[in-house]
């Protein structure tokens, strides 16, 4: 009997690591092939956006005034997008076909408003100064709506790069 448990332990510890394996890969094919999205970081007081290795986030469209009272707990957002490809809020997903210029993006309802699940950035200890004039958070998003955050960026919507060593 012992040989069936160690048998039914490997097999199980095979399809964790696979599942995390398809995860991670799905999460790469976004980034490399997910479409580009900006949206407008709102201010924080620097003293309490600094905690070590990471910088507490917070996005303008994460608070959209029309939102209605009833926003389901899950759902989809659809984002008006300018030349540079800087999300607004427009209206909640529905059957309605995408314009050119918009983009659905997922959110997850909390008690002040919605979040698209990426509230901090990690970065090296000792470069805090580099991020500290990030006005917009990179996102690459799927068809599905599915968002990663995967870098910040200036005002002049270049992407803030780590210091080199």
């Amino acid at each position: 009997m012992s040989i069936l448990r160690y048998t039914l332990i490997a097999l199980g510890g095979l399809g964790i690591a696979g599942l995390f394996g398809s995860q991670i890969k799905a999460l790469e094919t976004l980034k490399h092939d997910g479409q580009t999205l900006l949206l407008d970081l709102r201010p924080v007081d620097p003293r309490a956006l600094m905690m070590g290795d990471f910088m507490a986030l917070g996005y303008g469209e994460e608070n959209p005034q029309s939102l209605p009272k009833d926003l389901p707990p899950s759902g989809q957002f659809v984002l008006s997008l300018d030349e540079n490809n800087i999300g607004t809020f427009d209206r909640l997903a529905d059957t309605t076909p995408l314009a050119a210029n918009e983009i659905r993006i997922n959110y997850i309802r909390r008690r002040r408003g919605v979040t698209f699940g990426a509230p901090r950035y990690y970065f090296q200890n000792g470069t805090a100064e580099t991020y500290e004039t990030a006005d917009y958070g990179i996102f690459k998003v799927s068809q599905t709506g599915r968002a990663i955050l995967v870098g910040l960026a200036d005002v002049n919507f270049k992407e803030i790069q780590a210091p080199k060593n």
